[in-house]
């Protein structure tokens, strides 16, 4: 499946050559057809909640799922490699947990290597899912270096001038994002400090809006509600200061790479997903437990924060970025899938 309007494809694959989409990607009849007019065919999977437990019918769910599964083993019967990237947990709709985790497993055995952006999602595939450490590869996600504008005018953006704090909340606003958690937080906080304001952004969700109405209401909160096009992604973040990532339960999040892309510090739960996309520099900007009152702690640490202090953070966020830019990143998948060629022994996951 691939991510129409997200950059993380062409992010990931960057320059080098050839990737394509399939037609017909949904049920890939012509795999075994594509696989023996290829040297060396590799076919990368990616989200597997788009391809099983789709339908609220677990019987149509069933029929599809082992389709699918077959025309994938002709797909290796016909000498193709499957290459396939973990971005969830779970389904992010889950209509038909069973078929999800049928499809699931059968990926497990399937797929010749299993791609994970960091080691929390490595031991995961492993211990959860049985899938063998030889089988794993790490490649962290990359940033979003010159996705929306180029790099170097990024790289260049100084520390906007504010006399108030700029906060950003940014994506789809989904429960696991800390929704519920936000309109008691900004409210102690608002209580306590004035010189701040939070912009929230994305798509919300009509529950989750009624959720932060009482939070809305506030003279130092905005909201631009709806997509937002790519045009205006540099802008939203070259206005803010601090990110807040106040997510409750999540794998990665491109939303924090992207918000670091941009300089901007990270606050957000002191967990392991948190520490594998964020530098050891600014891991001091995570709280522990998810709750509000750590939360305002933090956000009050931040209004407080000198703004020289606050650039030096910016500047780590920045290194952090390059050094995970699109073009490293895509060096390293492009060595990792010629490996599906070479026979190379691996004993630990890398």
């Amino acid at each position: 499946p691939y991510a129409h309007g997200n950059p993380y494809h062409r992010l990931l694959y960057g320059s080098a050559g050839p990737y394509v989409p399939l037609a017909g990607a949904k049920d890939l009849r012509q795999l075994a057809q594509y696989a023996a007019g290829q040297v060396s065919p590799v076919l990368h999977l990616h989200w597997d909640d788009r391809m099983f437990g789709r339908d609220d019918d677990p019987d149509t769910n069933r029929i599809n799922a082992q389709t699918l599964v077959d025309r994938l083993q002709a797909f290796k019967d016909a000498g193709g490699k499957i290459f396939w990237t973990i971005h969830n947990k779970r389904a992010h709709f889950e209509r038909d947990a069973e078929s999800f985790a049928w499809g699931r497993g059968q990926l497990c055995a399937l797929a010749d290597l299993v791609h994970v952006h960091a080691p929390h999602a490595a031991r995961h595939m492993i211990e959860d899912w049985g899938v063998a450490p030889e089988k794993i590869r790490i490649i962290p996600h990359p940033s979003y270096l010159g996705a929306y504008e180029p790099a170097t005018v990024t790289l260049g953006r100084p520390l906007p001038s504010s006399p108030n704090r700029q906060f950003l909340f940014f994506g789809t606003m989904r429960g696991n994002k800390g929704v519920a958690l936000l309109p008691e937080a900004i409210a102690r906080l608002a209580r306590h400090r004035t010189n701040f304001d939070l912009l929230i952004a994305g798509k919300t969700m009509r529950r989750a809006m009624r959720r932060m109405q009482p939070m809305l209401d506030l003279p130092q909160v905005s909201v631009r509600d709806g997509f937002i096009p790519d045009a205006d992604v540099p802008d939203i973040f070259g206005a803010a200061q601090v990110f807040l990532a106040p997510f409750g339960d999540f794998f990665t999040s491109g939303s924090v790479m992207l918000a670091q892309t941009f300089g901007l510090p990270v606050i957000g739960p002191d967990r392991a997903e948190m520490r594998a996309i964020t530098p050891p520099e600014n891991h001091d900007l995570l709280y522990e437990g998810q709750r509000p009152k750590p939360l305002v702690q933090m956000m009050k640490r931040l209004i407080d924060m000198p703004d020289a202090e606050l650039a030096q953070r910016r500047a780590v966020c920045f290194a952090y970025a390059h050094a995970t830019a699109p073009a490293v990143i895509s060096r390293s998948l492009a060595a990792t899938l010629s490996s599906l060629f070479q026979q190379e022994p691996h004993d630990a996951p890398r």
